[in-house]
């Protein structure tokens, strides 16, 4: 069986998308490399002309996961009204207006306001490329695209890793602006409007032509694929936020959703990748802070580039299993560390093993974690409900990371370090046992085809 199923240009159109989701990925880092600087010894470095307090490094930290529960909603909105192609090009909009008033801030509110747009950017587009994703691409090849988003997004934050520890925070604002400013035309020109869209709103000679486009197929295998789209619209019927509790399947895909993401949330890792180079820090190591986060980074990007051809070929369910049983392993060995080095045991020697686990859980994050709840999201939830559920299940995730970011130093301060990340594990217990319990599997299904089981 080929790696590359399908046609060619729906991979241009997706990968052109994922530059939203590289966008997203230098936001989500954003803090790693800046929170230090901005708490740092070296005054000349900080636009504020003082250190950071530790309740400002938390509220900077935390305020783009509260951004993220109101972002899915004016995302949502939009992904409804205007269609899913504008949609997707203007999530560039808040990121832009973010890094320019975080490159030119001299007071802290500022930052604030630029993380919360940082938030709303991320959360929509957590909301919208799956749909987008899933109204694209062909059933053959539906699982490699959705998983090229968490690759793009590993990308985004490799990048933070690698440049912002070593420039100013105005030159490293800058250059993240000028990358939202590039991606909006070549977007636009790459993309088309989704099929299953133009044909919710009646434009069935304009959803022909874009299926043209993104197949380049025989007219006949053009239109019976549109026949199969009207099909199954013609089934749905325009939803509500209640009618997402209006059937069995409706109310499944939504509860799947709901703690598919929570679970993923509740894994730490955003927690990990807000405070990356604080951990490191923390851990004493030899290493230096912002090198680790490179190390991290750069493993980040190369499993989740290698994992996305398993989802077509393994399936969902047994990579997530396999993911979520070797994070679990990979905090364990953290907390480990940890305890030792509380317990005022020689770890001089262990240096190394908080850069292994943190490289470990980020792998198997990578290997299934990050991009598997939100590809089940997008199969799972039937079009006429998605855009309302895929907002609250992505506003819900937001709301906990918030929590999670803005108090995880009230955490590891109440519990310890280890404490911290053996809690963790225990949430990712209570994932393994969900996925393997409750999940199937949807790899190679059409949507109709899920919808079946779902309502079973």
């Amino acid at each position: 069986m080929p790696l590359f199923q399908g046609s060619k240009y729906s991979y241009f159109v997706i990968f052109a998308a994922d530059i939203s989701a590289f966008i997203t990925g230098t936001s989500i880092a954003w803090s790693s490399p800046v929170l230090p600087i901005l708490e740092g010894d070296d005054i000349s470095k900080i636009p504020v002309n003082r250190q950071i307090t530790s309740d400002e490094n938390s509220w900077i930290a935390s305020l783009a996961a509260m951004g993220g529960i109101f972002g899915p909603f004016l995302f949502g909105y939009l992904v409804q009204q205007v269609g899913r192609k504008i949609t997707v090009a203007v999530i560039a909009l808040p990121f832009l207006i973010a890094y320019l008033i975080a490159a030119f801030a001299e007071i802290v509110p500022l930052y604030y306001v630029s993380r919360i747009l940082m938030g709303a950017g991320v959360g929509g587009m957590f909301c919208i490329l799956p749909i987008y994703v899933v109204e694209t691409v062909e059933d053959v090849n539906r699982g490699l695209l959705q998983a090229t988003t968490t690759s793009s997004i590993m990308l985004g934050l490799l990048f933070s890793y690698c440049v912002g520890p070593y420039v100013s925070i105005m030159d490293f604002n800058l250059i993240l602006a000028a990358i939202c400013v590039l991606y909006v035309p070549v977007f636009w020109l790459v993309a088309t409007e989704t099929p299953y869209y133009l044909v919710s709103v009646n434009k069935e000679n304009e959803a022909f032509e874009a299926l043209r486009y993104l197949r380049r197929k025989p007219d006949e295998d053009i239109q019976a694929e549109l026949d199969a789209i009207k099909l199954h619209l013609e089934r749905l019927q325009p939803g509500s936020y209640l009618d997402i509790f209006k059937t069995k399947g409706t109310i499944k895909a939504f509860l799947y959703s709901i703690a598919l993401t929570t679970f993923q949330q509740f894994s730490g890792v955003t927690v990990i990748l807000y405070y990356a180079q604080n951990i490191f820090d923390a851990t004493g190591s030899n290493i230096p802070p912002e090198v680790c986060s490179i190390i991290v980074g750069s493993a980040q990007f190369v499993v989740s580039v290698i994992s996305p051809p398993f989802l077509d070929k393994v399936g969902r369910k047994i990579l997530l299993l396999i993911a979520v049983t070797g994070a679990i392993v990979a905090e364990i060995l953290l907390g480990v560390y940890f305890y030792l080095q509380n317990n005022g045991d020689d770890v001089s020697n262990l240096g190394w093993l908080p850069v292994l686990a943190l490289v470990m859980f980020i792998a198997f994050y990578n290997f299934g974690m990050g991009s598997i709840p939100w590809a089940f999201m997008g199969e799972t939830l039937p079009l006429n409900i998605i855009s309302n559920a895929a907002v609250s299940a992505t506003s819900f995730y937001w709301f906990t990371g918030f929590f999670l970011t803005k108090y995880f130093g009230a955490l590891s301060d109440g519990i310890g370090m280890a404490g911290s990340f053996w809690l963790f594990a225990g949430f990712c217990v209570l994932f393994d046992l969900f996925v393997f319990f409750f999940m199937f599997e949807t790899k190679g299904k059409s949507l109709a085809e899920i919808q079946a089981i779902l309502n079973k």
